[in-house]
């Protein structure tokens, strides 16, 4: 199927212009590229749930509503991170960004004007980790969508 592939881009490209495609060792360059920036955007995504996992052990669990949320957010990001790893498709990277976005503002919302009646401060050496956890897992994913979507353009997003 990959040979078959080639094959038409390379009579596309010389049909365009007597130019040739690209060697094959450039394509799986990229290719490794791709699957190892799809590795470190799911290692943030499931680092995300980790570090709420080990909140939740720390004490986050005596908090009636905050403390499932952080085992839900454990169980979401390791999930995703799996699925990024697995599939390998621009919608679970863009899943994996609004995941850390989504944390992010949850933090956020909870600083300035509390959640679930639980008020947090933002300053703290765990809320600062998470907070460049979920702005590096977000913007990992966000790269590789977009690096995803260039390489395999009419591959489907799921």
């Amino acid at each position: 199927m990959e040979q078959l592939q080639r094959d038409r881009e390379r009579q596309a490209a010389q049909r365009a212009g007597g130019r040739r495609a690209a060697p094959s060792g450039a394509r799986t360059r990229t290719s490794v590229n791709l699957v190892a920036a799809r590795a470190v955007a799911a290692g943030l995504v499931g680092a995300t749930g980790a570090i709420h996992v080990y909140l939740y052990r720390d004490g986050f669990s005596a908090v009636p509503t905050i403390g499932r949320l952080f085992l839900a957010n454990f169980v979401v990001g390791v999930v995703l991170g799996l699925a990024l790893l697995v599939r390998g498709r621009a919608a679970w990277s863009l899943l994996g960004a609004g995941f850390c976005l989504a944390t992010l503002a949850g933090f956020l919302t909870s600083v300035h004007w509390g959640l679930f009646g639980y008020r947090e401060t933002l300053s703290g050496a765990w809320q600062e980790r998470a907070a460049v956890v979920e702005i590096a897992g977000a913007t990992a994913c966000a790269v590789v969508a977009g690096w995803e979507l260039r390489v395999r353009p009419r591959r489907s997003l799921i």
